[in-house]
């Protein structure tokens, strides 16, 4: 159909292999732009430990204070995981920081990433 040279091939090869490295940094440099973070303004917490206000898209949860049934609603957390924080809580007190939820048996840094985003302290 179309007879390229051994020289054209090369260059348009090039091409094709720059325009797909250009849309991997892009999309690399971009994709923070695409994951909606919960905002933290107007924020009211109820008894069950739950976050909510007016600009909202989704519940966050106060892992101080929320029960173990609420906790299982992170996704990520199941059941055991669940029990675990809410005994490390009772044992330790209050969590403080995204590092101290990592004492916790089973939570470690890709289950913080996970949850990063449904969690307040």
């Amino acid at each position: 159909m179309f007879y390229l040279t051994h020289q054209e091939r090369k260059i348009l090869l090039l091409i094709g292999a720059l325009i797909f490295i250009g849309a991997v940094i892009r999309f690399a440099y971009f994709k923070d732009a695409f994951v909606q973070q919960p905002v933290k303004n107007n924020v009211v917490s109820n008894q069950d430990g739950v976050l909510s206000g007016d600009n909202f898209s989704q519940s966050i949860i106060n892992i101080n204070k929320a029960s173990r049934q609420r906790l299982e609603s992170i996704p990520g957390v199941g059941k055991v995981i669940a029990q675990r924080i809410v005994d490390y809580r009772n044992d330790n007190g209050s969590f403080n920081s995204e590092e101290d939820l990592m004492k916790v048996k089973g939570i470690g840094l890709k289950k913080i990433k996970i949850i990063q985003t449904y969690i307040s302290f």
